[in-house]
């Protein structure tokens, strides 16, 4: 007996993978049961990454700072921060904040470690929070940018001493008198 087979066409959706299939498409190497409690884990951080305190306020990456001002320049598009405890370097920052100095140059001592607080991390350098200052001008020879610093390091601590980039920009400040 022959049968005739007819190509019946629906119109009904597509059929969706069910729950498990989901993970099989997105962790198709783990084993099932460690794809369920990446799942899980995923969620959770989700939920509690919403749940926070403040969720527009980041939470302070530098704790501890106080009596100072921190800035955060720009130089050649790499960050560095320095921390200001001097009140007429402090006043002097301000200034270049509202635009009514041209001394806009930080420069002082560098030291080892990236500061009180870590303020100026991931560098292992700062600037002496007590000694920095605010310049128009300063030679060329302690100019550069922090990612130079970093790399020679031992140079500039032994033989230039100081920190100047010329390109720097007051890009953020943090006033925490």
């Amino acid at each position: 007996m022959w049968r005739a087979f007819v190509k019946r066409e629906s119109h009904a959706p597509p059929e969706l993978p069910r729950a498990g299939a989901w993970l099989r498409i997105l962790a198709p190497r783990l084993p099932h049961h460690l794809a369920s409690r990446v799942a899980v884990a995923v969620l959770a951080a989700m939920v509690q990454a919403g749940c926070g305190d403040s969720p527009t306020q980041p939470s302070d990456p530098t704790p501890g700072l106080h009596g100072g001002v921190l800035a955060t320049f720009d130089v050649s598009g790499e960050s560095f921060r320095v921390w200001f405890t001097d009140p007429a370097a402090i006043g002097t920052v301000l200034l270049v904040r509202d635009g009514r100095s041209r001394a806009t140059i930080p420069a002082g001592p560098l030291r080892r470690g990236s500061g009180p607080g870590a303020h100026n991390a991931p560098w292992s350098w700062h600037l002496d929070p007590a000694d920095v200052r605010m310049a128009e001008v300063t030679i060329e020879l302690c100019d550069g940018r922090p990612s130079y610093v970093q790399a020679h390091l031992d140079e500039f601590i032994a033989t230039v001493g100081q920190y100047c980039p010329w390109g720097a920009r007051l890009v953020a400040l943090d006033d925490r008198r």
